[in-house]
């Protein structure tokens, strides 16, 4: 079941061909298959039953699967609808393309294709809420994989050291770096991050007079570590957070329309775009290489150039 994550609210599911009068329980799952959302309901006197999904579903997109199953001892017991619901925001709202050559559905249908086109060069412009695995560097800094919004929670070796909801005793004020690209701790006053590990050599008793003295501690001399990084070398953390895009850029929108009217009209012919030697003899046909990499439109194309994936620091890969 597709559904479009914009007005109107809320949003429900619907399933018929169920027993009538019969109590089922329904399950949403996440696609790390945990469970969001297990409720008890009734089919109607049709075999109908519908399910008004909680508000949490209209902020962020996502795919989860969806399963009904008969009640036993207060149980779920046999599968009777196993459904995979997709739930994600269009670029351009396909209701209010609606013209008398093409349907609202038809419209629907378009705007999902020229999605997809999109979304397999650039990623995609979803506002998602999800959670990271990530391998501590030995600095200051966590690069983090996606795009980020938000931190909710940070998990180091499993444990947790950071709520924003509910904060925990002493817990550090962990942040975004200012181009949101690293997960970092806000400092005040005068400080200097650790963008990499450091290197670590051992002193020679030859390199100072001091280890020769009475009152050094010659083995703390030779083991000293000059401080510890905030996220130290391989470190397991788990970085739970809000990722992606909360609106959808205007030159997204725009690049969307485009490719709709030439889904809509036929224009993204790949044969008359991209040959570029055609002989009758032989039949033989070549192809440019941008057949393989671009949208089909050189103007979306440019557009799309901007989002590429930028690496900003060692890491962010």
């Amino acid at each position: 079941m597709n559904i479009l994550r914009q007005t109107p609210f809320p949003f429900s599911v619907t399933y018929d061909g169920l027993e009538e009068s019969t109590s089922y329980i329904l399950e949403i799952y996440t696609k790390k298959t945990e469970t969001i959302l297990s409720e008890e309901i009734d089919s109607d006197l049709n075999g109908v039953i519908s399910f008004e999904l909680p508000a949490s579903f209209q902020k962020y997109d996502g795919s989860y699967l969806l399963y009904v199953y008969t009640i036993l001892d207060d149980e779920p017991d046999e599968t009777v609808v196993i459904d995979s619901l997709y739930i994600y925001r269009p670029y351009v709202n396909p209701y209010l393309l609606f013209d008398q050559e093409c349907d609202a559905q038809e419209y629907i249908k378009l705007e999902r294709t020229a999605r997809q086109i999109i979304d397999t060069l650039v990623g995609g412009f979803y506002y998602t809420i999800d959670s990271l695995e990530l391998v501590g560097l030995g600095a200051d800094f966590l690069p983090l994989t996606k795009r980020s919004n938000r931190i909710n929670k940070v998990y180091e070796n499993n444990s947790l050291i950071y709520d924003r909801e509910s904060p925990l005793i002493g817990q550090r004020a962990y942040t975004l770096s200012q181009d949101k690209t690293a997960l970092t701790v806000a400092e005040t006053g005068s400080y200097n991050r650790k963008q990499s590990r450091q290197v670590q050599l051992p002193l020679a008793a030859s390199d100072s007079l001091m280890l020769y003295g009475d009152d050094y501690d010659q083995v703390v001399a030779l083991t000293e570590i000059k401080g510890s990084a905030v996220f130290p070398k391989d470190y397991d953390y788990t970085v739970v957070g809000e990722w992606g895009w909360s609106v959808v850029p205007q030159n997204i929108k725009e690049a969307t329309e485009i490719l709709i009217e030439d889904l809509r009209c036929g224009r993204l012919s790949h044969i008359g775009k991209y040959v570029t030697e055609y002989e009758t003899d032989q039949f033989k046909v070549k192809y440019s290489d941008l057949s393989l990499r671009g949208s089909g439109n050189l103007i979306v194309d440019k557009i799309l150039q901007s989002y590429s994936i930028p690496i900003y620091r060692i890491g962010v890969l």
